[in-house]
């Protein structure tokens, strides 16, 4: 729900902005979206892992599940580089829109594949509390993500204070930074002490390449649905 007032404010700002802007938000987002969620989609299945560490007591393994959900995620943000180097034009290309039209989908889709890292660990990191079913705190992160987009695609869209004005691609800095910030927050939440104590948040980083091997072969059906 937090993503979805996101995308409206997104919308109703640039509407205010521009035609064209607005014309172009829609199909870049919805191109973008399709990338990020099928990297997200895996992070998150890490929560069905924790789930069934800690219905088995084995807490001690939660830890190693993250990290290879974190390792998934880096290389999923290289991937979406890759990604919004490439393909952003080819993409938009086939939809024959206008030019101006075409650039500002390109440059929106950059922008969001670009720092679509944030995204994808946004979900993986969330696991950790939803996979324990501990949802209240995940709802809180995001709530206070969505706080922060709706003034700075304010601040970024129409140039306030000392903002520059941006357009889309303030709507599409002000989204990764959002996502961004989520990320930070759930990383001074997870990384704590006594959490290394329960769940060896810490000391389990070794990369496990058949965990790994698991988390895709069941995170990625589920994710292409």
């Amino acid at each position: 729900s937090a993503v979805t007032v996101m995308e409206f404010t997104d919308r109703v700002f640039l509407s205010n902005y521009s035609l064209e802007a607005i014309s172009a938000a829609s199909p870049a987002s919805g191109a973008a979206f399709v990338f990020l969620v099928l990297f997200g989609g895996v992070g998150s299945y890490c929560g069905v892992f924790i789930a069934q560490y800690v219905g088995a007591g084995r807490n001690n393994r939660v830890g190693a599940m993250l990290w290879q959900g974190i390792y998934f995620t880096l290389l999923s943000g290289v991937i979406l580089v890759l990604i919004a180097i490439f393909l952003s034009g080819p993409i938009f290309a086939l939809a024959n829109h206008g030019a101006e039209i075409q650039r500002l989908e390109t440059l929106y889709f950059r922008i969001l594949c670009s720092g679509g890292i944030f995204y994808v660990a946004d979900q993986t990191l969330s696991s950790f509390f939803s996979g324990r079913g501990l949802t209240r705190p995940v709802m809180i992160v995001n709530i206070i993500g969505m706080l922060i987009n709706i003034p700075l695609d304010f601040c970024l869209i129409y140039g306030w204070w000392f903002f520059p004005e941006l357009g889309i691609a303030g709507a599409g800095f002000a989204t990764v930074f959002s996502s961004a910030s989520i990320t930070m927050i759930f990383v001074v939440l997870i990384f704590r002490t006594t959490h290394e104590d329960s769940f060896k948040i810490m000391s389990g980083r070794r990369f496990e390449i058949d965990l790994l091997k698991r988390l895709l072969r069941f995170g990625v059906p589920g994710s292409m649905q």
